[in-house]
């Protein structure tokens, strides 16, 4: 593989850092919790879900980029159907007080399921990636894990169109520790179900204009603002992708209705419905 999937963990890693960051400066009453996590959450779990889905279309030059025409356009010709390229992953980075180890597997498997359906031109792929990461440190001890599990085909002639399903998870665990002991801790996870996402492929990053992900999400804090035990908030719903680089977040209420959400995928806006 040219480009390893590790780049999509990378970004759903940055993602999950970037959401934690945001929360530990925030300052929330009580009572205003549940609304302002509620709009958080939408664009964490869109966005984690966007990156992830980017990384895994238009990452793989597997699906080689076809110069004369401008964009990418046809399958890799280099391998057979079923062929399957690993990647490891297993190294130790360290930066300041910081240490960081990184362990995972990319399993990128060639299919001619998609649009011509003839066993013999490459015109699909699954991808199956997980990657652990921990930070450890002075005074702070954090991980995050990372699965995709993508099944894409395309659906037209000339590989413009794709759709793409299967599932995908993050998770975080970021905590304080002091003299060994957590005296705080944030954990997020999240997992997603794909319905054959609708996907235009592009020399840049893939549009998504059609489609449905299925999400459930759980998120546990304790800090000085909990109580002794923590708090611990459960949300499921759902996403739509729209042709605009836009998707509409529903969470679904306890008495089945739903708080939706827009969000700019360019821009990171978030606009209740």
């Amino acid at each position: 593989m040219k480009t390893s999937p590790k780049i999509i963990l990378a970004l759903l890693v940055g993602a999950t850092c970037l959401y934690i960051s945001c929360k530990k400066s925030e300052t929330v009453s009580t009572q205003n919790k549940a609304a302002i996590n509620t709009t958080d959450m939408s664009k964490q779990i869109a966005l984690g879900l966007y990156h992830s889905l980017s990384g895994g279309v238009s990452a793989s030059n597997n699906l080689k980029t076809n110069q004369a025409h401008g964009g990418l356009t046809t399958m890799d010709n280099d391998h057979g159907c079923g062929e399957v390229v690993t990647t490891p992953t297993n190294n130790t980075v360290v930066s300041g007080d910081t240490t960081r180890n990184y362990v995972g597997n990319s399993i990128f498997t060639y299919m001619c399921n998609g649009y011509l359906h003839n066993n013999y031109n490459i015109d699909a792929y699954t991808l199956s990636d997980t990657l652990k990461t921990t930070e450890t440190g002075t005074g702070f001890a954090n991980s995050y894990y990372l699965t995709l599990n993508y099944v894409v085909k395309t659906t037209d002639v000339q590989y413009i169109y794709v759709t793409v399903g299967g599932t995908t998870s993050n998770s975080s665990h970021i905590s304080k520790l002091s003299g060994g002991a957590t005296t705080e801790y944030h954990d997020l996870a999240t997992s997603y179900q794909l319905h054959d996402i609708a996907t235009k492929r592009t020399a840049g990053n893939p549009v998504f204009v059609l489609g449905r992900a299925d999400f459930s999400t759980t998120k546990a804090d304790k800090d000085a603002t909990t109580s002794i035990d923590g708090n611990t908030s459960y949300y499921s719903g759902y996403i739509l992708f729209l042709p605009d680089n836009t998707a509409k977040v529903y969470f679904k209420n306890n008495d089945g209705s739903y708080k939706g959400y827009l969000i700019n995928f360019l821009t990171g806006a978030v606009t209740a419905l």
